[in-house]
């Protein structure tokens, strides 16, 4: 289990932060034009690059994303798709980049192999119940204040999106609220799957903290991160009612608009202590 938030930790050395950032933000000349006039600026731009996924030699997915992290994506994606339950699961994992992008090439063992087969031919179900292996521990109700915590440090966490107010974030926090492992990608559904793949490899026990998104309260994302155990979610935005219904129906606690110092519960608010 992870104890704090380091980002130079998370990624390896300083330089490999500074490497990480490099493939993930790009220096541009624009023009600024406002009520003064027009002049020159120098802008930070999230790169987006698109990215196959590739499972035993067949294609499986695209999607356009920011190039790093990609093998929690990877591991993040073909979880929450029911294709894998371990990380050991995951036998072999190359990344190729080219012209038109990058290409994450996994290949799994036997048994994953005839999940993600069956996963393929049912398709993606917003009803799979939670995982137990990643959700094991739910050790008494979470203070409102680790939640209203973590909103307020967010902003100071996300590097790239202070670098280009391009990127959604979505992070898993400790029960006071302390930020432990953040992903973060243009693409709110891929910084979900980065976050849950992070979580799967570093064998982090869901059920003992709470998931904070930037983004809207989307069905897809609590979904993801119900599968994967966790028993909190905590939105920037606005949920809706399928989300609601999702939320109830698979003891979710569901909190949105978690910002400014409030957060409203729509499900299960026995997990606040209130």
């Amino acid at each position: 289990m992870m104890h704090a938030f380091d980002e130079a930790a998370r990624n390896g050395s300083s330089s490999e932060c500074t490497s990480q950032q490099s493939e993930s933000v790009r220096r541009v000349e624009a023009l600024l034009v406002s009520e003064k006039g027009c002049e020159k600026t120098d802008e930070s731009v999230a790169i987006e690059v698109h990215a196959d996924f590739v499972v035993n030699d067949v294609w499986w997915a695209s999607t356009a994303l920011t190039p790093i992290d990609l093998a929690d994506c990877a591991y993040g994606a073909l979880f929450s798709a029911g294709s894998i339950v371990t990380p050991e699961e995951v036998v072999a994992l190359e990344v190729a980049h080219h012209d038109k992008g990058v290409a994450v090439k996994v290949r799994l063992n036997e048994e994953a192999t005839a999940r993600h087969m069956r996963a393929m031919e049912q398709g993606t179900q917003s009803s799979k119940p939670p995982c137990a292996a990643m959700g094991e521990t739910e050790a008494g109700p979470f203070k409102p204040e680790a939640i209203w915590r973590m909103s307020r440090s967010l902003l100071s966490k996300q590097g790239m999106h202070r670098a280009t107010g391009a990127t959604h974030a979505a992070v898993f926090a400790d029960r006071e609220g302390q930020p432990l492992i953040m992903r973060e990608d243009v693409g709110r559904h891929n910084a979900v799957d980065k976050l849950i793949g992070a979580l799967l490899r570093a064998g982090v026990d869901t059920g003992e903290g709470f998931v904070y998104l930037s983004s809207r309260c989307a069905l897809e994302l609590v979904t993801k991160c119900a599968h994967a155990g966790v028993r909190v979610v905590a939105t920037v935005s606005a949920p809706t009612t399928a989300v609601l219904d999702f939320a109830a129906e698979h003891d979710v606690t569901l909190c949105a608009f978690a910002r400014d110092g409030r957060f409203t519960i729509y499900a299960h608010p026995e997990r606040i202590a209130l």
